[in-house]
């Protein structure tokens, strides 16, 4: 379905675009090989050598997975651009602010529904899990 898109003007869709494509661009330039990932036995000549490579590549990986999820979410809002369906939150269907974009391209809810959500998730301690032990705090025996 595609759809004009009203709110926005062309120069502003055209901003978006031009800074969602150099994000792209530069996380795509940070490829990294998956040899460097791999280890040489030679170089872990003591356990602390070891844990701290461990903990290096770790957090290597940590940061290459938030990449590649952020590269879907713009790979999503430059989709939408191109549908004309760019703008609109996903909740209620209202436009997204220009500053919420201009702020965060690849946002897709208003500021309304966002603050909903997050105050949703903050009063839901019941509901959350804990990434230590991987079970919900009433799995973990604490009763409402």
């Amino acid at each position: 379905m595609e759809r004009e898109n009203v709110f926005l003007s062309d120069n502003d869709l055209a901003f978006i675009q031009i800074r969602l494509l150099k994000e792209k661009e530069s996380i795509l330039a940070k490829k990294k090989d998956f040899d460097s990932f791999c280890l040489d036995k030679n170089e872990l000549s003591d356990p602390l050598d070891e844990a701290s490579i461990n903990v290096q590549t770790s957090h290597e990986l940590r940061f290459r997975n938030r990449e590649i999820f952020f590269l879907k979410k713009i790979n999503k809002s430059l989709l939408k651009i191109k549908e004309g369906s760019y703008g609109l939150c996903e909740e209620c269907g209202a436009e997204i602010t220009f500053e919420r974009l201009r702020a965060r391209p690849t946002a897709e809810l208003c500021i309304n529904c966002k603050e909903e959500a997050e105050l949703g998730e903050k009063n839901n301690i019941f509901g959350k899990t804990s990434k230590s032990l991987g079970k919900s705090i009433s799995e973990v025996g604490i009763t409402r």
